[in-house]
Formats: structure tokens, C-alpha cells, sequence
């Protein structure tokens, strides 16, 4: 009598939602057979699997009309939940952990808590080496009217590397910054061979300077380290402190004056041995949007031995974050 292994039948059970039903595959019971059905079948099952996803996330996409539109799609394991509103966001959940793609609101609240992008507006004064205000006598042409003293500064793009969500982090990004200083006595800045940044008094009665002002132009690379005390942007107080470094772009004076009843002005442009490259120390602290900002110069504002040794320093607010 031949042994059960040779001539015992097996059954092979799978469910098609579209009969509600089972269908049976009878075949011989050699392994060999066995698992080459089963192979196939799990196959079948597979491409069925990956149909019904294609098919769902298309009739989901299809479905704008709606307002919200929630589609769930279980593949063993794992479960996706596709959410279609004004924004898409996808879950993918295996085995209890859960994958979730940024939306735009997500994207929206990290930018919120970075405190660099936006316009700032400051007042600019230019301090000794000692840190005074107080010029020596080689420097008193650089004493100035801080109401025309003014830096504006247009912080572009931002950016920022977490290091503990967003509570630590990394500020970096790129601006361009725009500083004049409002010379208070009446003089006339001079350079000799490029060799030296001077000025030259000029006597009231032969000039009276109406506006007279140096102005500097810099692209800006920050690189701050920042801590918020809130996930929170609307609660949260924020503090940064680090560096800006600085390429200078250009610089030029520009004088107006008044003979009896013709106004004249003049604009000049030059390096006036301003140094090429800044860096700058730099902190920021504020409240939600709100903050205020202050910058001092590592770098003097002239080059070495080719002007006065004087060191820029702003303090601010942003008007208009973004």
C-alpha cells in the first residue's frame, strides 16, 4: 500500500474579496509541487497587494473634491494612512513605529523658531580700542551723528541644523547689510596713494556740509548657535550668540551742501582702504517674532596702518521677520 507521503491530496486555501469565498487547488503532495504552488500563490498574493495600492492611492488622488479624504492600507506588517486635504501627508506604520512625512505646517513651525531671516534695522557707532566713543585726535574727523548713523540689513535666506529639535541648534544662512556712518563735523574725507585714509577740515564759511556721510556695503554669512525655550513659537523666548563673517562690496561717500540758493551734491566712490574682509561677534535675543540684535567688530573698519584703528558697532531690532 503506497505511504501517505505518496498518495495523500492537499487543500490550498485563499480569499478574493470580490466573491467573499474560498477557491481550492487540489495537486499532488510531493514537497517538490507543494512549494512550488505555495511560491506562486504568495506571488499572486503579492501582485494583488501592490495592485490594490496603486489602485487606492489613485482613486485617492481622484478624489479632491472631497475636503478631507482618509484611505487605510494594510500590507501584513505594515499600514499606511493616506490623508488627502490642502496638504498631503503619508504615515507609514511598522511594526508600532511610525514614519512621517513633513507637511507644510511642520515645515512652517521649524522656520518660525530659526530668528535670523528678515529686515533689521540698527544705529551704528564706531568704538577705540579701548572701546570708547571718544576718538583721539588722529581719529576726531570719525566722530558721528548717530541719528545718521544707520544700518539696515537684509538677512535673505536662513537655515538651521538641529541638534536637540528645536530647542538647539545651528543658525546659518546669507544677508547683505548696508552701513553709513553720518560724519558729525564738516570735513572731507580724503585717501593719499591709497596709501592712507584721511580727512581734511573744511572751513564753514567755505563749505557747509548739509549731508556727509561714508557708507559701507557687505554680503554677510552668519553662524549662530541657537536656543529656544519652546517647541512653541508663540511661547518661546529665544537667545543666539556666535559670529557674522563679511565681504566688503563697495563703498562710497556722499556730500550735499548749500551756496546762497544752489544745492550741490557730490558722490564718490572707492575702497578707502576699508578691509576687504570682516568678522564680526554677534547676539541676537527676543521673545516669539520680536528681537533685538547687536554686533561688534572683531575686524577694525579700515585696514592696517591705512586708517584710523576704529571698530564697528550696531545695535538693533528686526522690524520685519520672516
Amino acid at each position: 500500500m503506497p505511504t501517505s507521503k505518496d498518495n495523500s491530496t492537499y487543500e490550498l486555501h485563499f480569499f478574493s474579496e470580490k466573491n467573499d469565498g474560498c477557491n481550492f487547488i487540489e495537486g499532488d503532495s510531493s514537497d517538490d509541487y507543494k512549494d512550488e504552488k505555495i511560491n506562486s500563490m504568495n506571488t499572486i498574493l503579492k501582485l494583488k497587494s501592490i495592485a490594490l495600492l496603486v489602485a487606492t492611492i489613485a482613486i485617492t488622488n481622484l478624489g479632491q473634491a472631497q475636503e478631507t479624504d482618509t484611505t487605510n492600507i494594510s500590507l501584513g506588517e505594515t499600514k499606511i494612512l493616506i490623508i488627502e486635504k490642502k496638504e498631503k501627508k503619508i504615515e507609514v506604520e511598522t511594526d508600532s513605529t511610525v514614519y512621517e512625512s513633513p507637511s507644510d505646517s511642520d515645515r512652517e513651525h521649524k522656520l518660525g523658531l530659526t530668528h535670523w531671516g528678515g529686515l533689521d534695522l540698527g544705529v551704528n557707532m564706531l568704538l577705540t580700542k579701548s572701546g570708547s566713543t571718544t576718538m583721539d585726535s588722529s581719529a576726531q574727523w570719525l566722530e558721528l551723528d548717530h541719528a545718521r548713523s544707520l544700518s539696515w540689513r537684509l538677512n535673505l535666506f536662513e537655515g538651521k541644523v538641529r541638534f536637540v529639535k528645536d530647542y538647539v541648534g545651528l543658525i546659518y544662512g546669507v544677508g547683505f547689510t548696508w552701513n553709513s556712518y553720518g560724519l558729525k563735523n564738516n570735513v572731507s574725507v580724503q585717501t593719499e596713494d591709497s596709501s592712507a585714509t584721511y580727512a581734511v577740515t573744511i572751513p564753514d564759511s567755505v563749505i557747509n556740509y548739509t549731508k556727509n556721510k561714508f557708507r559701507t556695503t557687505y554680503v554677510n554669512v552668519p553662524l549662530m548657535l541657537e536656543f529656544n525655550t519652546s517647541e512653541d513659537n508663540d511661547k518661546s523666548f529665544h537667545i543666539a550668540a556666535g559670529v557674522i563673517g563679511g565681504w566688503n562690496m563697495g563703498n562710497l561717500i556722499r556730500q550735499k551742501w548749500q551756496d546762497g540758493d544752489e544745492k550741490s551734491e557730490l558722490t564718490r566712490k572707492g575702497e578707502f582702504n576699508v578691509n576687504p574682509f570682516t568678522l564680526d561677534a554677534t547676539a541676537r535675543i527676543g521673545y516669539r517674532n520680536f528681537t533685538v540684535f547687536a554686533t561688534y567688530g572683531l575686524t577694525p573698519l579700515f585696514e592696517k596702518n591705512k586708517g584710523p584703528e576704529v571698530y564697528p558697532m550696531t545695535v538693533g531690532l528686526q522690524i520685519i521677520p520672516w
